[in-house]
């Protein structure tokens, strides 16, 4: 094509000038029609990229550093797949089955793992943005590595025995964010949806929890040792066997040293 347009172009070289207008119009448009066909074919490359990603993962179970952008692999049995460094953003994992699973490193970015079981997986590194987590199961895992934690969703999900201690759960990418009048130099920050979400014997010593909505979240047994709490919804929480020891509670005060099941004042 491109051939064709040039000797029009050279053999009308002395041709009006809206004519080589014309013809340098045709050349334009035939190259902008010749980049949509590349990007579509670049489109296509990807898309066969990845189903051949997918089914290397379900056939080995080894896919580290793996692009699965928007893989589907709702209910797929991937225990102890490796996963380490893999691109899991907006990939589609609820109900899936990853126990074991090596993700560390790996980007969960949006992804729905809502019913996922997770348990034992290695997560060190692995970036939790915007993820879905409802009703699935964390039980057991150390996240003090995990990154962009505040802006998951883990309403309902098994969290007993977790390991956060250290950890933030309020950041700007925070999800919930109690109704505040903000001053103008202020940067908003929001907690994590933790709506039920049951922490039975979870590690947050130091843990900061701030903003957060915990509404009906258990925390029997756990150990919430100056652990921060401030604004955040603790409308029925569970607290039996909760040690709160100087704990900063939802209005601010510091709980007493000796608190147990519940936050009482420590004398000002």
């Amino acid at each position: 094509m491109f051939a064709h347009v040039r000797e029009q172009v050279d053999s009308e070289a002395m041709a009006p000038r809206h004519h080589r207008r014309h013809l340098l119009l045709l050349l334009l448009l035939s190259g902008s029609a010749l980049s949509a066909c590349r990007g579509e074919s670049e489109q296509e490359r990807q898309q066969k990229a990845l189903l051949k990603s997918v089914q290397r993962l379900l056939e080995t179970r080894e896919c580290a550093g793996c692009d699965l952008t928007g893989a589907q692999l709702e209910g797929a049995d991937l225990e102890g797949a490796r996963l380490a460094g893999a691109t899991l953003e907006s990939a589609k994992l609820a109900r899936a089955r990853l126990r074991n699973a090596d993700l560390s490193g790996a980007i969960l970015g949006g992804a729905d793992a809502r019913g996922a079981d997770l348990r034992g997986a290695r997560v060190d590194g692995a970036s939790f943005g915007a993820a879905q987590f409802q009703g699935a199961i964390l039980e057991g895992l150390d996240l003090r590595k995990v990154t962009e934690l505040p802006s998951a969703n883990f309403e309902g999900a098994n969290l007993r025995g977790v390991n956060l201690e250290g950890a933030s759960l309020t950041g700007m990418g925070g999800s919930y964010r109690p109704s505040e009048r903000w001053h103008a130099y202020s940067v908003p920050a929001g907690g994590a949806w933790l709506v039920r979400a049951d922490f039975t014997g979870a590690k947050l010593r130091f843990t900061v929890l701030a903003r957060s909505n915990l509404e009906g979240a258990i925390f029997r047994d756990a150990d919430l040792r100056d652990a921060t709490l401030t604004h955040s919804n603790l409308k029925d929480v569970e607290l039996q066997g909760a040690r709160l020891y100087d704990a900063t509670w939802e209005d601010g005060h510091k709980c007493t040293s000796r608190a147990k099941g519940s936050c009482h004042p420590a004398p000002r």
